[in-house]
């Protein structure tokens, strides 16, 4: 077997064993109001989600979306940030410095409240559309 052969072979092997270990790591984030859990594995995927009773009696239920999204946003970015450096490793690219560090800001703090705007009655349906995958639905053409 040549040596680009071994290398390769390698590679895929390491790349294997990165995989399982990717799969079986487990991020857990929350919504800024901490009422959302959301836990992903290192490749990503979400395999929990926890509502406190609390967000689900709340006079403010239409929030409930943006805070599970926001949760699973921020677990796959903690999960993202997480694997980074052994996947650069794996490929032999340099890691990337740690973002500079600015004041210590409290993490319910540093998520801002997003901005409103009255609703419109052309606006788009999203109740049909799943926020929790990054996969594109269906529909036989369109924008969505």
């Amino acid at each position: 077997m040549t040596a680009p052969h071994r290398d390769l072979r390698q590679m895929q092997q390491q790349a294997g064993e990165l995989d399982a270990q990717l799969a079986a790591t487990r991020h857990t984030a929350r919504s800024a109001d901490q009422l959302i859990t959301a836990t992903v594995t290192g490749q990503e995927k979400l395999v929990d989600l926890r509502i406190d009773d609390r967000a689900l009696h709340s006079t403010h239920v239409q929030k409930l979306g943006l805070g599970i999204v926001e949760a699973v946003h921020n677990a796959r970015s903690t999960a993202r940030a997480s694997s980074l450096p052994h996947l650069n490793a794996l490929f032999g690219k340099p890691t990337p410095p740690p973002p500079t560090a600015g004041p210590a800001v409290p993490p319910q703090a540093a998520v801002a409240e997003p901005s409103r705007r009255p609703a419109d009655p052309d606006d788009e349906n999203f109740a049909e559309l799943d926020f929790l995958t990054d996969d594109e639905p269906d529909t036989g053409g369109g924008r969505w």
